[in-house]
């Protein structure tokens, strides 16, 4: 029996671990026309996320509950004063580019700095968190296109089932 694997072709350990994956998703019912519906779901759940994040800073104002006393116990130092002066550049820059665009300037009860810098909070934020929410996203893609399948299974609408019907 050891004589029949060894007579197969050699695989290296990508190949082999790629056969694992793939047989993985098979046994749960993905195959290979899943991945598009997969690819949408995974970008939608990142604008899901990233929408959220941002709205979620743009009510707590992380730099002005969370790094306004950092920055003010640092202040102190020369490098404290430097990103006191970093940080007022950039803001600056913020305020000449809300000025600029007037559809943001005339949105109905919303802050154009403030928005601008919720944005620049939300992306730092989710840079930060990124090795915990890639995988999130990976997984919630995974599930969701399980659940997706599995109810156009059982709701006859399979888009499998449609195909056999055509080649009978």
């Amino acid at each position: 029996m050891a004589a029949q694997v060894e007579a197969g072709p050699k695989r290296s350990p990508w190949e082999r671990a790629m056969a694992k994956f793939g047989a993985y998703f098979e046994e749960q019912g993905l195959g290979a026309a899943d991945v598009p519906a997969a690819i949408v779901i995974h970008e939608v759940v990142g604008l899901v996320m990233a929408t959220a994040f941002w709205a979620s800073c743009y009510a707590v104002r992380p730099s002005q509950t969370v790094a306004r006393p950092l920055v003010a116990a640092a202040a102190r130092s020369r490098q404290g004063a430097a990103m006191q002066a970093a940080y007022d550049r950039a803001m600056a820059q913020a305020t000449a580019t809300v000025q600029r665009l007037s559809w943001l300037r005339a949105a109905p009860g919303v802050e154009p700095a403030r928005l601008t810098v919720s944005l620049a909070e939300s992306l730092c934020l989710r840079a930060a968190i990124k090795p915990a929410t890639f995988p999130f996203k990976l997984w919630a893609a995974y599930k969701l296109t399980l659940l997706m399948k599995r109810r156009g299974t059982n709701g006859g609408s399979s888009s499998g089932g449609s195909k056999a019907g055509k080649a009978k």
